[in-house]
């Protein structure tokens, strides 16, 4: 791992590094480090210079990235990088602000769309076809528990709350998850309160990782997997112009509640949001950006029919995973049109 920025300064301290999260240091170091091979300055030497002529370089290093097609967010981080590394700088980089203040005006923003629990379901059965199935139990949970994708990619067995665990007495009787680190604080907690994410999740475990001696990761991909797959499902069922992404799936689930019926100030608490205003925009703007998407009739009709089979259909696929490729798909094919017929 290569060592940050701050090391290489005389007032280097691991406590002052620790007022950052790991990975909030770690893009100010990346997106600075482009800014001095931009200067060709070192951090020290860079420092060393006038306040004037930091913030003149600074804001013409912007004025080359927006014309070259950069992005605003590593620009920010740029700026708020070298405060970071001194911060007497805070209210000495007037021309760079004004730069970053007149890209956050032009920029084009994108909100990441929410997802239905309909199209949720047929993502996660058609994940788990293409044997991808610890996406799909995935996408299941971060929906019903409103996710981000970090929390998700972090979880570890031993953080799954079985049903009467012993490690929290009798009171406990539901499923739950340890959030050990979030982006409002550590060691969290959220309730799997649907019984049918519950049983799907509690056969994924009993399946895959036995007892969990050597707690291992839950879900053994990184978040740009889980990308790269929610693009060949848009593209699988043609609504590849709506940019879902790993987010949408805790988006969605939490403008479902509010539909539903869930007050803010619920929603506010399970998905561990630290200011109203903030989850009272969050839910707002997700009714409005479902109301403009365009899902086909037929897309949303198959997932309220799999959904009502999705614990049989995936006891099914856990099952056939050790099977032959043949097998499984047949198995699979048998059980959904079980599921359609019943239904």
């Amino acid at each position: 791992m290569t060592a940050p920025l701050s090391s290489l300064l005389p007032c280097s301290s691991p406590l002052r590094s620790a007022a950052l999260r790991p990975a909030t240091l770690s893009s100010y170091d990346k997106h600075l480090s482009t800014f001095l091979r931009h200067t060709r300055l070192t951090l020290k030497q860079l420092l060393s210079s006038s306040p004037r002529r930091i913030d003149r370089a600074l804001a013409s290093f912007m004025d080359w990235s927006y014309s070259h097609g950069g992005s605003y967010d590593y620009a920010s981080h740029t700026l708020n990088a070298l405060i970071f590394y001194s911060p007497s700088l805070r209210l000495r980089l007037g021309e760079s602000r004004l730069r970053l203040r007149g890209w956050s005006r032009i920029r084009t923003s994108t909100s990441h769309p929410p997802i239905t629990w309909e199209l949720t379901v047929l993502f996660a059965i058609t994940l788990a076809k293409w044997q991808r199935v610890e996406q799909a139990v995935a996408c299941l949970l971060s929906f019903h528990c409103f996710l981000r994708v970090g929390e998700l990619t972090r979880l570890r067995y031993r953080d799954i709350i079985q049903p009467f665990d012993s490690r929290l007495g009798s009171a406990h009787t539901d499923m739950a998850l340890r959030l050990a680190e979030t982006k409002t604080g550590n060691d969290q907690w959220v309730s799997i309160t649907s019984t049918d994410v519950s049983s799907v999740l509690v056969r994924y475990l009993a399946h895959y990782f036995g007892s969990g001696e050597h707690n291992p990761l839950v879900f053994p991909f990184s978040p740009s997997s889980l990308r790269v797959s929610l693009r060949q499902l848009c593209a699988e069922f043609g609504l590849s112009s709506i940019p879902f992404v790993p987010h949408s799936f805790r988006h969605g689930g939490a403008t479902c509640a509010h539909l539903l019926g869930s007050t803010i100030e619920q929603i506010m608490y399970r998905g561990r949001w630290k200011s109203m205003e903030s989850a009272r925009r969050y839910i707002q703007t997700g009714r409005a950006l479902y109301a403009d998407q365009t899902i086909p009739s037929e897309l949303v009709h198959d997932g309220r029919i799999l959904a009502q089979g999705i614990v049989n259909i995936f006891s099914t696929i856990i099952q056939a995973d050790s099977s032959s490729p043949l097998a499984r798909r047949t198995r699979f094919n048998a059980t959904v049109k079980r599921v359609r017929l019943r239904l």
